[in-house]
């Protein structure tokens, strides 16, 4: 077996587990799909880097924490985008943002 086609396995396999222990119940943040991708780009790099493909508690938590944040800021994006956020910058430079009163399309 090649060491792409065990990544994709391992990655895979990762995604079944928090599958079943209800990882995506409880982080609505993250996909499982887009986990999956970001697994394998995270371990293929690291092959790359360090001839080791499998992630630390640590590099793991990595991924997850990018995507969120990554979903986060879309998520923002297409709500100012749409009207419902607006955005502005206070006396100080900070930006600080309100809801509007356009109403949801359902």
């Amino acid at each position: 077996m090649d060491i792409l086609t065990e990544i994709i396995e391992t990655s895979d396999n990762m995604v079944e587990v928090l599958k079943k222990d209800g990882f995506f119940d409880e982080q609505l943040l993250i996909h499982p799909s887009d986990l999956r991708v970001a697994l394998q780009i995270k371990m293929q790099r690291k092959w790359e880097q360090e001839n080791e493909m499998y992630l630390t508690d640590s590099e793991f938590l990595d991924v997850c924490n990018e995507l969120m944040s990554e979903n986060i800021s879309k998520g923002l994006s297409d709500l100012i985008d749409s009207g419902h956020v607006e955005v502005a910058v206070d006396p100080n430079g900070e930006l600080v943002y309100s809801t509007t009163d356009k109403p949801f399309d359902l």
